[in-house]
C-alpha cells in the first residue's frame, strides 16, 4: 500500500469476541494490570481466513517480508507493535491489518494460542498476541513494498507442508506456524 491511504487510520467500528475483552485496554494499561508479564511492549498478529466455497479448504493470508527488512523473505501474518496512541490492543490489531495488508477488521476473535515472548533487535522485551480477524470487503491484500513483497492465501495442508503456490513458506518463527495451525484446528472444532 502506498500514498495517502497508507497514512490514514482504519475505521474502528469492529466488533470483538467476549474472550478478547482483556485486550480492550491500551498497551500501557494492560502491562500495568499484568505486572508478571515478562515484557514491556506488546505486538499483535491478525490471522485472516477466507473460504471462497464451503467445500473448498479455508485459507489464511500470509505475507512475505521484504528482502531488505529484518527476517528477509520469511513469511508471517499481518501484525506489529502497539503504538502509544492506539486506543487498545484490539485497535492495534485493526491498525496493523490496515497498514500491512490494506484490509479492514470487521470482527476480532479470541486470542489464539499462547502469547509469544521474544526480544527485538533493539533489545525490547515483547509479548505477541494473535487473533483470528474477520476482514470486510473483497479481501484483496495491498502491500507496502518496504515491508512485504508478496502474499499468498494458504490452506492448512500448505502451511503444514511449508509450500504454497510453489513457494517455500519459511515462517518468521516456529511458534507462528504452530499458532496458525491451532487457528485452523479451532475452525474444525466449531
Amino acid at each position: 500500500m502506498s500514498g495517502a491511504a497508507a497514512t490514514r487510520r482504519p475505521a474502528v467500528d469492529f466488533t470483538f469476541d467476549p474472550a478478547a475483552e482483556p485486550f480492550t485496554a491500551s498497551q500501557q494499561s494492560y502491562l500495568s494490570a499484568h505486572p508478571d508479564t515478562r515484557c514491556s511492549y506488546i505486538a499483535t498478529g491478525a490471522l485472516v481466513f477466507r473460504a471462497t466455497d464451503p467445500r473448498a479448504p479455508r485459507r489464511i493470508l500470509l505475507l512475505q517480508r521484504a528482502a531488505g527488512d529484518s527476517m528477509p523473505n520469511r513469511w508471517e501474518v499481518p501484525g506489529g507493535g502497539c503504538d502509544d496512541d492506539d486506543e487498545s490492543i484490539l485497535h492495534a490489531v485493526a491498525r496493523e491489518l490496515w497498514e500491512e495488508a490494506g484490509l479492514r477488521a470487521a470482527r476480532i476473535g479470541a486470542p489464539v494460542g499462547d502469547p509469544h515472548f521474544f526480544t527485538s533487535r533493539s533489545g525490547k522485551k515483547i509479548c505477541k498476541f494473535n487473533f483470528v480477524v474477520e476482514a470486510e470487503g473483497r479481501l484483496e491484500a495491498r502491500l507496502d513494498p518496504k515491508e512485504h513483497q508478496r502474499f499468498v492465501w494458504a490452506s492448512e495442508g500448505e502451511v503444514r507442508a511449508g509450500l504454497a503456490e510453489d513457494v517455500d513458506l519459511n515462517f518468521t518463527t516456529n511458534e507462528l506456524k504452530q499458532t496458525i495451525l491451532e487457528a485452523f484446528n479451532q475452525f474444525k472444532a466449531k
